[in-house]
């Protein structure tokens, strides 16, 4: 694995309430993404970040 990939973060964000989480993982931040969003119906937002 290189460098790069073990730096990278997700950063997820609702947009209709509090809910924000730093992930170390792309299924990560997506699970947690689908699961708010079956839970509340809420926009969820999940960003690469470095």
């Amino acid at each position: 694995m290189d460098a790069v990939s073990r730096n990278e973060r997700y950063h997820l964000v609702c947009r209709e309430c509090s809910l924000e989480s730093l992930c170390d993982a792309a299924t990560d931040a997506n699970a947690l993404r689908r699961e708010h969003v079956e839970e509340t119906g809420h926009r969820v937002a999940v960003d690469r970040v470095q």
